[in-house]
């Protein structure tokens, strides 16, 4: 879905418009493959999660496992209203 062009005002005597406007223009007009090479350069960046231990899965590792004194249901149920 293509998404609109937003209209940059200009915030200056010499024309200059926001600079903000003028980088998500650039974003929105980017080609789907130009896209994509942005993604694979961005995904270069982060850094590689360390490997689950044998036979546990993602939540049975974290669970349980963030400080608070919160109840695994209290977190179920903040989860289910964010969601």
């Amino acid at each position: 879905m293509p998404h609109a062009k937003v209209e940059a005002q200009p915030i200056d005597a010499a024309g200059n418009s926001d600079a903000l406007t003028a980088a998500v223009n650039k974003l929105i007009d980017r080609t789907p493959e130009e896209k994509l090479a942005d993604r694979t350069e961005a995904l270069t960046y982060l850094r590689k999660g360390r490997p689950l231990r044998a036979g546990k899965t993602f939540d049975e590792v974290v669970r349980g496992t963030w400080p608070g004194d919160e109840t695994d249901e209290q977190i179920n149920e903040a989860q289910e209203r964010l969601s």
